[in-house]
């Protein structure tokens, strides 16, 4: 695995009424420019704090946390690979409360808000748009992993389980998982709106509104090139895990 096959960016949020009620001191510090952010200990005056440096890093202003200007989809993925044969995954990881669900699919408005996952189907779709001598068919499907159970978000069916297979040639999947094909971002986005109505929700000392699962949201693109006919199959999987507590 190459040096730039994996990246790793930080988002941090700002703190909420409670927790501002709760401790008003802030332990963590942000350098954007450096990709750096420091974590100092509550109450240890002469304690060093601890250090870390990733890839990217968005600050906890209301005004620098945003996703327009990191272009996120670009730093994590290969970027034009995408539409090449090659994988891509996002995977956002962090305590319950933190932002995972909210970074991912975000808000419509305002336009600095929206997630990942609608900014992925913005550059799968302008790509395809700018294509020469290629055809696409890209299809959607949305899973859930909840207390080991796997539920096809999109199905007619939402609550029935599904099983994990493992074939030779087409490596792990879902079986009967359900499969859409989309055209253009309004329909993936749709999509995904429809499949978030079906998630498995709770209510948290951190999170009123707590996503109690695992989802997996993926693009599938097959390929055709027109020029020397030859065919391409790839995948495009923003991910969204969300985990709780222990």
């Amino acid at each position: 695995m190459s040096s730039e096959s994996v990246r790793v960016v930080v988002r941090c949020r700002p703190l909420n009424d409670r927790e501002k009620a709760e401790s008003p001191e802030a332990v963590l510090s942000v350098e954007p420019q450096l990709c750096q952010c420091s974590i100092r200990r509550p109450g240890g005056q002469g304690d060093p704090p601890k250090q870390f440096t990733f890839d990217g890093l968005r600050g906890c202003r209301l005004d620098s946390c945003g996703l327009r200007d990191v272009t996120v989809w670009h730093r994590l993925s290969r970027s034009q690979g995408v539409t090449e044969g090659y994988n891509g995954t996002i995977f956002a990881y962090g305590q319950t409360g933190s932002g995972k669900s909210f970074t991912m699919q975000g808000v419509s408005e305002p336009e600095a808000q929206r997630g990942v996952i609608p900014r992925a189907f913005e550059h799968v779709f302008e790509t395809i748009q700018c294509a020469e001598n290629t055809k696409f068919l890209v299809r959607a499907c949305f899973l859930e992993i909840y207390n080991e159970d796997i539920r096809d978000l999109l199905g007619n069916d939402t609550k029935q389980r599904l099983e994990l297979k493992e074939h030779p040639e087409r490596g792990v999947y879902v079986r009967d998982l359900s499969m859409h094909t989309v055209h253009g971002v309004g329909e993936c986005e749709r999509m995904m709106e429809r499949g978030c109505r079906n998630r498995a929700v709770g209510s948290t000392l951190m999170n009123k509104d707590s996503s109690r699962s695992h989802s997996i949201f993926t693009l599938h693109l097959e390929i055709c090139r027109t020029g020397d006919s030859t065919f391409t199959t790839c995948m495009v999987p923003p991910v969204t895990f969300t985990c709780s507590n222990s």
